[in-house]
């Protein structure tokens, strides 16, 4: 769900011609299950373990000219500094490694769960632009 500061962020990114928002590409996990909703301006729950495998991270961006989506991708390996086990429910989309905008949010269709260090979740993000 794009959230009310992700409309202003495509807004500005799109015809701000001085001060435009840093790229939106940081994806962040949490255990909350609660629908998204526009009005969020922070990920409930988001993990922030310090020197955890699970905290928010910068993912990689790809679009195929032409096309009406992109993708933004990242494997997070949980390691010996997580809180084990987690079962990831949702994602969050940021401009910043910390702070910044919730640019959008995705209730996952089936959760994953986590339950050792070595584990690892592939997250795909595919955004449609319409």
């Amino acid at each position: 769900m794009l959230t009310n500061g992700g409309r202003d962020f495509v807004a500005d990114s799109l015809g701000k011609s001085a001060s435009r928002p840093a790229v939106a590409d940081y994806i962040a996990l949490t255990a909350n299950s609660t629908s998204p909703s526009a009005a969020d301006t922070t990920l409930s729950g988001e993990i922030t373990t310090s020197g955890g495998g699970l905290v928010r991270a910068q993912a990689t961006y790809a679009h195929t000219n032409g096309q009406a989506t992109y993708t933004l991708t990242k494997t997070f390996t949980a390691n010996g500094s997580d809180s084990l086990p987690v079962t990831i429910a949702k994602i969050g989309v940021f401009n910043a490694s910390s702070g910044g905008t919730l640019v959008y949010e995705t209730l996952l269709g089936a959760t994953a769960t986590l339950s050792a260090s070595g584990d690892a979740l592939a997250i795909t993000e595919t955004v449609t632009i319409s």
